[in-house]
């Protein structure tokens, strides 16, 4: 009997490689970040300590990593090895440490929709390596600016909050200690990449409108939060509200609307 053959519609060529290599580190960078949060006692979140602008620049950049274009040089084998070794690390940062360095070689050597996927991998990297190391050693002065922010707004409503260093509140009833997971400088990042992986999936890029709408994105996300940390600084139980799983999924609900909304905007005609 003669052979039939099919064709695949999922089947992946050799310029598929390096979507899939990216793939794996973005998913190993998330991966770690669920555990560590699985681990500690942070508050309750669907995502489970994974950023929502995390996984839908994922699935973007994803999905145009396996797009039109084509890979015009690819990536020599001890360069794939390097990458997939680090992939293996059980590290956040290691993996995007690994991802940045893989997608910025091939952002250069890519076309098209194809190019756009992989330099949303290497912003995605890029805003990883910003939380998870670069604001960890800015960690004081980041924290103390953004406590200093707040404890003037709060001071005038109630004149008993003070801040010291990067702690807000009344010494006598209840401070807040701000961390880095906590401050405007941490999300902002994930959230600009976001932003532009919604504009790039839902259309063509009007880049008028992207740098109104990043405008709009640091103005609106910074009064949120800025509204957030006041509740967790105003007493115990406002904290225990904001901070539980109510207000953080709230909080996480708002995120996502936002920057779905602003990146349509940003993706539309002019």
């Amino acid at each position: 009997m003669a052979a039939r053959t099919v064709p695949l519609p999922f089947a992946l060529s050799e310029d598929d490689i390096p979507a899939l290599v990216m793939a794996a580190a973005a998913l190993n960078m998330l991966v770690v970040a669920v555990m560590t949060h699985v681990t500690s006692d942070a508050g309750a979140s669907l995502t489970f300590g994974v950023s929502p602008f995390q996984l839908v620049a994922l699935l973007v950049a994803m999905r145009l990593s396996l797009g039109a274009g084509e890979n015009l040089r690819p990536s020599p084998i001890w360069l794939d090895a390097v990458v997939l070794a680090l992939v293996l690390v059980p590290s956040s940062a290691v993996s995007s440490a690994a991802l940045a360095l893989y997608a910025g070689y091939h952002a250069w050597h890519t076309t098209l929709e194809r190019r756009l996927g992989t330099l949303l991998f290497l912003a995605m990297a890029l805003a990883s390596l910003w939380s998870s190391v670069l604001l960890k050693w800015l960690a004081l002065p980041v924290t103390s600016a953004e406590a200093f922010v707040l404890a003037q707004a709060l001071h005038t409503v109630r004149p008993d909050i003070v801040q010291m260093a990067n702690i807000v509140g009344n010494p006598d009833t209840h401070s807040l200690i701000l961390m880095t997971r906590c401050t405007t400088a941490d999300a902002l990042p994930q959230a600009a990449v976001a932003l532009v992986a919604v504009a790039l999936l839902l259309g063509e890029v009007n880049r008028s409108r992207l740098w109104q709408a990043f405008a709009v994105l640091v103005l609106a996300y910074g009064v949120a939060n800025l509204l957030r940390l006041a509740g967790m600084a105003w007493s115990a139980e406002a904290y225990a509200l904001v901070h539980g799983p109510i207000g953080a999924n709230v909080f996480d609900m708002f995120q996502a609307a936002l920057v779905l909304a602003l990146g349509n905007w940003a993706s539309s005609a002019p």
